[in-house]
């Protein structure tokens, strides 16, 4: 009986404890574990998100240009690159040109070809630029429609255009005075501020890239006289 009694006993209070203190330690070094990857993963996260955002932006950009149409019409309206510096004397370039982006939806008067502008703008405390976008879809309206604004990118320390003409880089282009031609290719450059940086005149990532203009011919001025030389 008492041979029974031994083979069907349970477990005894010390045995318990014993066991809930060995899974509790394993569930605390499981959770240090997990919680060092997840800080890991929001610190890798928080470092790629300003080269996510710049070469997202750049990419929008390239397309953009690579869309340029030969400004020879009313719905191919001239193409203008000026150079700009925000109040920080960093540069905010600007180009305004026609080109055959496509829409975020057919709807009625949208042509094929839109006017697009893309600028750099103060943020809304002018500590920092915003690089945006708008996009006329109705080259004929009778009515001066303001185009809604597409924030490209934020925080931007520095944006960039030149524009190569086939022997020099440019700092401006306008197709008025070069018989309505555009630029070979344009380099654009896109500069990011740092939040890490104490001193506010160094910039954080930076991208550059050379977009070619499948549209673009050599200006009939061959004189005319370039601010730089080709990367």
């Amino acid at each position: 009986m008492s041979e029974r009694r031994a083979l069907t006993r349970g477990f005894t209070l010390l045995e318990m404890l014993v066991a809930t203190a060995l899974v509790a330690v394993l569930a605390g070094s499981l959770y240090a574990s997990l919680s060092i990857a997840f800080k890991a993963r929001r610190s890798a996260l928080a470092a790629l998100e300003p080269v996510r955002r710049a070469e997202i932006a750049m990419a929008l950009v390239a397309a953009d240009i690579r869309s340029a149409v030969i400004p020879n019409g009313v719905l191919a309206q001239p193409f203008m690159g000026e150079d700009g510096t925000d109040t920080r004397g960093h540069d905010a370039d600007a180009l305004v040109f026609c080109g055959t982006a496509p829409s975020p939806e057919p709807a009625e008067g949208v042509g094929d070809v839109k006017k697009i502008e893309i600028s750099c703008e103060a943020s809304d405390d002018g500590q920092t630029q915003v690089l945006v976008r708008r996009v006329t879809t109705n080259l004929l309206s009778p009515r001066t429609l303001e185009p809604p604004v597409e924030v490209l990118c934020r925080g931007v320390f520095a944006f960039n255009i030149r524009y190569f003409d086939g022997s020099d880089w440019l700092d401006v282009w306008d197709s008025t005075v070069l018989e309505n031609t555009l630029p070979l290719a344009l380099e654009v450059t896109l500069q990011l501020d740092d939040p890490r940086q104490i001193d506010p005149n160094r910039s954080g990532y930076s991208v550059s890239q050379v977009v070619l203009v499948p549209c673009g011919a050599l200006p009939p001025d061959s004189t005319t006289q370039g601010t730089g030389s080709p990367p």
